[in-house]
């Protein structure tokens, strides 16, 4: 062997044994200016919450639900309310907090001083309700 083929053969080695310890490139990644961001979409608008107020025949009705007189509105006389039998209006509250509502205006009425004592139990004496609308 020639001195010459020795030398290649040597460079060739140690060319090969080069690229087998060499570890794997990582992929180049795109300069940031040349990527667009995904667009941002606002997140739907929420629905306005629902409120209600029932509807009662008699005051007495009303502030047994309630607790007391000042949260039981008259009905307008000529109303749609009025025509379907309501007298008065108790008070509004959200769709589905309607008793903890009734137990908040209660607590509210003995210390307030307009009862001497309330319903402990959940009461529903209405003849109807209604949305209340903004």
């Amino acid at each position: 062997m020639t001195l010459a083929r020795i030398i290649v053969l040597a460079t060739f080695v140690a060319a090969s044994a080069a690229a087998c310890s060499k570890k794997e490139s990582t992929p180049t990644v795109a300069p940031a200016g040349k990527t667009q961001p995904p667009p941002v979409l606002p997140a739907p608008p929420k629905p306005p919450p629902s409120f209600f107020r029932d509807h009662y025949a008699k005051l007495e009705d009303c502030v047994y639900d309630w607790g007391y007189a000042q949260k039981c509105v008259p009905v307008p006389p000529g109303s749609p309310a009025h025509q379907s039998g309501a007298n008065f209006f108790g008070p509004t509250y959200a769709r589905t907090y309607r008793e903890e509502t009734q137990v908040q205006l209660r607590k509210e009425a003995i210390s307030g001083g307009y009862a001497q004592s309330v319903p402990s139990d959940a009461s529903d004496k209405s003849i109807a309700k209604s949305e209340v609308k903004p």
